[in-house]
């Protein structure tokens, strides 16, 4: 009994022990899979922090790249809307185009104006838009870095205005344009400006006819034209008799509004034939490019003289003048331009001493008019050896010191035979026959050892104005002899000055521009003499080796009365300063033209309110006794010759 009952005992124990460990092996595996889970919870934990730190990373820079747009955005509003030019954005792909507001507001547009490319080239006037295509197809095509064009667009006031556009494309893979952007800037100014300035390049500012620059340019493809079609052609020298009588007696204010009118008639009788030129004083060509004879133009010749017989007011006075006319035929009297104009001026003085009032065809038999210009380079010849020619010296007045700081040499020619010549008369006779190397290099040696001694004796130190001829400028040592003269004198390079017009630049102007450079090298100065009444252009003038301009007396008689005179002044003035150039201003003979001048900034001027041209002793004394102005009323009618 006892042993069964054990035997259950131990048997029931053994059940509960295999239940035991049952449990105890389950309480194992579920910790087993409870610490499993633990760890992957904390994987799972630490991948959601390293996720929120990325995310927390992800929004700071998120941040900070919307406060860069917001910065850029910024920018560029403050760009637009403070700058002066339109900005522009053009997407290429879509055509579609936008404007900054400043552009809109210039041009007068409203934003769906212009929303597109072919919109905006609606505006472009219709004889810029090939250029302004082909300048943007350049672009476009790789061949230019960036776009840069001038043209004219409508303005909202009517008409157009000139813009300076620029830009640049941006390219995808393929290189195919994608996006482009730039400006553009309005420069109807600017334009103005320059064109006034081209006007000035080929047309007399006086009479408004065209100037020597223009008439050699027509001629010359006219010749040629000639040539090829064996037509013929014509000048008429004009020159109006005894017309210094009038501007000695009314004044020359009256002698150019005469020539204004003179010449208004003679542009409207020939308009269809041909055309007019003022080569400068009272000297007119008639130049007629297609006559089919002599009996042609004597027919205009005709015409010419019965308008300039008929009566010409002028400030309510009544002139009745005569004219003088020579004729010279192409090709029948020269194939050049100078040789015809070289006859046509013989036939005029044949017909002035002829007793005037009429014309002259050009013939061999004219020999005393040739005669009479070889008596006159006979004794020129000898005019230095018998110290005939003189140097007078006029001053030159600086508006910023109040005080006389230099002077111009000027030459003149006391002939025993011919009294005071005037330098219009023998200058180009001794530019004809070379002597003026020998008398310009003279004349050179005389200033500046003027200078020197003005210096030696005391007085400050004064620089010297000299005028170069092209035909010493042409030289192959021209360079070198003012650099003799400058050693032999002592003078100080910075005190020299050369002035050289317009017109001798133009010729042999590559080597001339060579010179001038190397003299700039030395320290002599380079002015630009009677600027604006030969080619005057603005791609010369950024070219040259120059430091002044001098404005012809031109500009400068009629600038009290306002107009346009005195707007081309104020025009040279200031282009000539924004270019680093002083301006000397010539035949400055008024108060009022001084004080306009001092208002415009004017650097120098120089004229008969300041002085006239002195001898030296005469010169010398004005510097010794401190005067600073003189009374222009004063002036010599010998020293009333324009400068040379």
């Amino acid at each position: 009994m006892y042993s069964v009952v054990w035997g259950a005992t131990v048997i029931l124990l053994g059940l509960i022990i295999l239940c035991l460990a049952a449990k105890i092996g389950k309480y194992k595996e579920t910790e087993r899979l409870l610490i499993k889970q633990n760890e992957e919870l904390t994987a799972i934990h630490q991948e959601l922090a390293a996720q929120e730190e990325e995310l927390r990373q992800n929004f700071n820079e998120l941040y900070l790249n919307e406060e860069r747009i917001r910065q850029h955005e910024e920018m560029y509003r403050l760009v637009t809307e403070g700058s002066n030019d339109g900005l522009w954005v053009w997407d290429v792909a879509s055509d579609t185009q936008t404007l900054s507001e400043r552009g809109l507001h210039l041009l007068g547009l409203s934003e769906q104006a212009v929303n597109t490319h072919e919109k905006w080239k609606k505006l472009v006037h219709p004889d810029d838009l090939p250029h302004f295509e082909a300048e943007l197809g350049s672009h476009l095509d790789g061949k230019e870095p960036l776009f840069r064009v001038e043209y004219r667009v409508k303005a909202p006031e009517g008409g157009y205005r000139w813009i300076l556009s620029r830009g640049k494309a941006l390219f995808d893979s393929n290189g195919h344009p994608v996006r482009m952007a730039g400006s553009y800037t309005d420069i109807t100014d600017r334009k103005f400006k320059e064109e006034k300035i081209k006007h000035m390049a080929y047309y007399d500012t006086l009479t408004g006819l065209a100037n020597r620059e223009l008439l050699t340019e027509t001629v010359c493809a006219a010749l040629d034209r000639a040539r090829e079609k064996g037509s013929q052609g014509a000048f008429l020298f004009i020159d109006i008799d005894n017309f210094k009588l009038i501007n000695d007696t009314y004044g020359h204010s009256w002698g150019d509004q005469l020539l204004v009118n003179i010449s208004r008639q003679l542009a409207a009788l020939v308009a269809d034939a041909g055309m007019a030129a003022r080569l400068g004083g009272d000297e007119i060509i008639i130049f007629l490019p297609d006559i089919s004879g002599s009996d042609e133009v004597a027919t205009y010749a005709d015409k010419v003289m019965q308008l300039l017989e008929k009566p010409i007011i002028v400030n309510e006075h009544v002139f009745h003048i005569t004219a003088s006319a020579g004729i010279a035929l192409y090709p029948e009297h020269g194939d050049s331009l100078g040789k015809l104009l070289r006859n046509a001026d013989t036939a005029m003085y044949s017909a002035k001493n002829s007793g005037k009032r009429g014309y002259m065809i050009f013939n061999d038999a004219m020999h005393d008019a040739v005669a009479e210009k070889t008596q006159l380079v006979s004794r020129l010849r000898q005019a230095l050896k018998n110290q005939e020619l003189k140097v007078y010296y006029q001053p030159q007045f600086d508006m910023k010191t109040d005080s006389i700081e230099g002077f111009e040499a000027l030459l003149r020619w006391e002939s025993p035979e011919y009294g005071m010549m005037s330098p219009l008369k023998f200058i180009p006779l001794a530019e004809e026959t070379g002597l003026i190397v020998e008398i310009g290099r003279w004349v050179l040696a005389q200033a500046c050892a003027f200078s020197q001694d003005l210096y030696k004796s005391g007085q400050r130190r004064l620089w010297v104005a000299v005028n170069i001829s092209v035909v010493q400028l042409i030289q192959e040592g021209f360079v070198q002899s003012v650099a003799d003269v400058l050693a032999e004198t002592g003078l100080s390079p910075e005190y020299l000055e050369l002035e050289i017009t317009e017109s001798v630049l133009m010729e042999q102007l590559a080597d001339n521009v060579r010179k001038l450079a190397e003299l700039r090298a030395m320290g002599i100065r380079i002015a630009l003499d009677d600027f604006g009444t030969g080619y005057s252009s603005l791609t010369y003038l950024k070219k040259l080796p120059i430091t002044a301009v001098k404005m012809d007396k031109a500009f400068i008689d009629d600038i009290a009365a306002g107009g346009i005179d005195a707007a081309v002044t104020g025009t040279i003035i200031e282009l000539s300063h924004q270019m680093g150039l002083s301006v000397v201003a010539e035949g400055v003979e008024t108060e009022t033209q001084f004080a306009f001048l001092k208002q415009k900034l004017c650097d120098t001027i120089q004229g008969y309110l300041i002085s006239w041209p002195l001898p030296p002793e005469e010169f010398q004394n004005l510097i010794e006794t401190g005067n600073k102005r003189l009374d222009g009323s004063k002036q010599d009618i010998q020293n009333t010759y324009p400068a040379v």
